[in-house]
This record gives C-alpha cells, structure tokens and sequence, in this order.
C-alpha cells in the first residue's frame, strides 16, 4: 500500500459521516493491523522495503490516537515481535 494511498483512506474515514466514531476506530485498527501484517512479512524478505510501511503504522497511530483511541499492540499481547 502506497503512503499516499493510505493518506487518502485515512481521510476517507474520517470524512465519511456515517460512521461512528467507534465505527472509524475499528476501521483504523484494522488497516493498522494489515499494515503491521505487511511489514512482519516483509521483515522476512530481504528484497522488501518496508520504510514506508512503518510510515503508514506511524500516521495510522496518530490518526487513532487522535480520535482517542489506544491502539491494540502485538507487543501488548504476545510474544511476536519485529
């Protein structure tokens, strides 16, 4: 996924005013969750560049700590780690 991509699907959540805001959070953790997906298993390739991958983690932890929520951590529940 593409920075700017995933800039923009931020944004679209957060715009769209359908949603809850518990709704959004959920959203978010879950596009926070195949991201850090993503980069474990890039993290297993030599040939992957995951520098903007963990850019992605850091807006998407922003963007939930901006909507006051605390975002479920691997490391809070288990021993898998990067």
């Amino acid at each position: 996924m593409a920075h700017q991509d995933t800039k923009a699907d931020i944004q679209k959540i957060l715009d769209n005013d359908k949603l809850s805001i518990s709704e959004r959070i959920e959203k978010l953790e879950t596009m926070r969750e195949n991201a850090r997906a993503e980069m474990r298993a890039g993290s297993e390739s030599a040939m992957v560049d995951d520098n903007e991958i963990g850019d992605d983690l850091k807006l998407l932890d922003q963007t939930l700590e901006d909507l006051a929520a605390e975002p479920v951590s691997i490391e809070d529940t288990g021993a898998a780690t990067l």
